[in-house]
């Protein structure tokens, strides 16, 4: 098996398993008893987490192959390059939370306040009527992304579920790339990345994006990459990702989208007047 590649930490993949599994085996088990140790994982063998499991060596090989990892050693790597507790913030403003909360909050609230209102722009709305059209006439439609923005992905995938208009989405990098390679000419991927990135990060999947002709809509803060060269449309979703308030951009951006396709096409799915 190849080696994986991560699109967001190891905790974020347990909890999507443990919060979705219908089945509690040995599998949930190692997963949920893994995520109550989560902060010693790094220092402990394949041998400790077995016995802190209760399970063999072996079935601590067949969950990380079960989970996507290419092997134990995979999934150790990974945990390597994971968000410490030290980064959920930056730094400054995390002295700043200790030594001037009132001021934190303020800074923090003024960025998510400028993001939420540069996204709701007249050049935004402007474009939405052309989105929805798209979104509504696409033969397939796939959203891509990583990190929490899966979370966002997951939010617009189940308000236009209800619409009935059905979208993929996948959190794995294997499951994205063969989403990728499937699309066609009439089909429409929508990629959202605050920091545009994502085309840097997963280049064997915009390229598959590219060779399948299909149009792209492009959710980003970077608005003026050449990554986006080939997109059909790029909606921007806030100006800053300071203190990580981009995120506040990209749901507004989906809200935008999410609105619009109701007004215009609410009714013809039941949920219109």
């Amino acid at each position: 098996m190849e080696k994986s590649i991560s699109m967001g930490s190891v905790a974020e993949r347990l909890l999507d398993y443990i919060d979705t599994a219908m089945q509690h085996d040995t599998n949930y088990e190692i997963a949920t008893t893994l995520v109550k140790n989560y902060s010693k994982l790094r220092e402990l063998s394949i041998g400790e987490i077995a016995d802190m499991c209760f399970v063999s060596k072996a079935s601590v090989s067949r969950f990380c192959r079960f989970m996507g990892f290419a092997d134990f050693k995979d999934l150790r790597n990974q945990l390597e390059h994971d968000v410490l507790k030290t980064g959920l913030f930056p730094h400054a403003f995390v002295e700043q939370l200790s030594n001037d909360t009132e001021g934190a909050l303020a800074s923090y609230r003024e960025a998510i306040l400028l993001n939420i209102e540069t996204t709701i722009s007249a050049a935004n709305i402007a474009k939405l009527p052309a989105i929805v059209d798209d979104l509504h006439d696409s033969g397939h439609v796939a959203f891509f992304s990583h990190h929490f923005l899966w979370d966002v992905g997951r939010y617009f995938q189940s308000r236009l579920t209800i619409m009935n208009r059905p979208i993929e989405l996948y959190l794995d990098y294997s499951s994205q790339l063969a989403c990728a390679q499937s699309l066609t000419k009439s089909s429409l991927a929508i990629i959202c990345s605050i920091g545009g990135t994502y085309p840097i990060r997963y280049p064997e999947i915009v390229n598959a994006l590219a060779a399948s002709g299909c149009r792209l809509l492009a959710i980003t803060q970077n608005t003026s990459s050449a990554y986006w060269n080939h997109a059909s449309c790029i909606l921007s979703c806030g100006v800053t990702n300071n203190i990580d308030t981009g995120k506040f951009g990209a749901l507004a951006a989906i809200d935008l989208i999410v609105m619009e396709y109701l007004r215009r096409y609410g009714a013809d799915s039941g949920t219109g007047e």
